[in-house]
């Protein structure tokens, strides 16, 4: 019996069994992604507009809280929604 076939990404056949896993399209990417998106230091300095050493800069200062995943630091949006929330300026 042969493995079933489906196209990959590039519209050739998947035979492989790890092809055959990886090319279930973007339904079976979903998937994958269903749980939180974090940011970067760099992709958060990058929405907030500021450099990658002040976001860090706040992360050392414990204003910001984050995870550090090996050499990386993950930080979670709920978090900077109340770090933006905290440092909000209102107009008198």
């Amino acid at each position: 019996m042969q493995p079933p076939v489906s196209p990959d990404r590039r519209g050739m056949a998947a035979t492989h069994p790890v092809q055959i896993a990886f090319s279930g399209g973007k339904e079976s990417m979903k998937a994958k992604l269903g749980g939180p998106t974090f940011f970067t230091e760099r992709s958060l300095a990058a929405y907030l507009a500021v450099s990658d050493r002040t976001v860090r800069n706040w992360i050392r200062r414990g204003e910001l809280p984050s995870y550090k995943l090996g050499a990386s630091r993950r930080i979670d949006p709920a978090d900077v929604e109340v770090f933006l929330s905290r440092h909000r300026d209102e107009a008198p």
